[in-house]
């Protein structure tokens, strides 16, 4: 029950990563916009397209905070099944352009972000999971655990942050100074 919990730490840990920062589609032209590209990445679960919607200084922070494989590598989940079983989601997000001096901008992001998982596909892979670590747990142990992970999720995060954003080569791209 220990593994079951770490494991199921990890993913409250990559869903609050999730909220902190925020996705698609190129590079936009103003400050805003290029913030709503980044969450829509988030959103769509494109970290590497995040990645590229990221400034250089701060890039590798950005692919080490929102890389499933390095968040939850040593737990031994197999982090394509993870991201096959969640959905995540934006409830009524607003992008506002709260300053912007030369190449340098701040866009407030406000919205409730939620994830989901199908849970018959979760189950599978924690028990797998489980068994490799040489755990074992019980079916209602498990229904238990994941339905109490998956009801705070699904209630959503209220995000309000204010995101740092700089013009590299003639893209916006965000650069949390977090």
């Amino acid at each position: 029950m220990k593994r079951l919990s770490v494991v199921l730490i990890a993913v409250i840990v990559m869903s609050a990563l999730l909220s902190a920062c925020g996705g698609s589609g190129t590079a936009a032209a103003d400050p805003a916009s290029a913030m709503k590209d980044a969450m829509q990445a988030v959103v769509d679960k494109n970290f590497d397209k995040l990645a590229e919607l990221t400034c250089t200084a701060k890039r590798d922070q950005v692919k080490d905070t929102f890389n499933p494989a390095t968040a939850l590598g040593a737990t031994g989940v197999d982090t394509a099944k993870i991201l096959d079983a969640m959905t995540i989601s934006l409830k009524d997000p607003t992008y506002t352009k709260v300053s912007e001096e030369g190449d340098k901008a701040v866009v407030q992001f406000k919205g409730t972000m939620s994830m989901k998982f199908d849970l018959e596909k979760f189950k599978v892979i924690m028990k797998e999971v489980l068994s490799a670590q040489g755990q074992t747990v019980t079916d209602a142990e498990l229904d238990a655990g994941l339905a109490m992970i998956a009801g705070q999720l699904e209630q959503g995060q209220a995000v309000d942050q204010k995101i740092d954003m700089v013009k590299e080569n003639g893209k916006w791209l965000m650069c949390p100074s977090n």
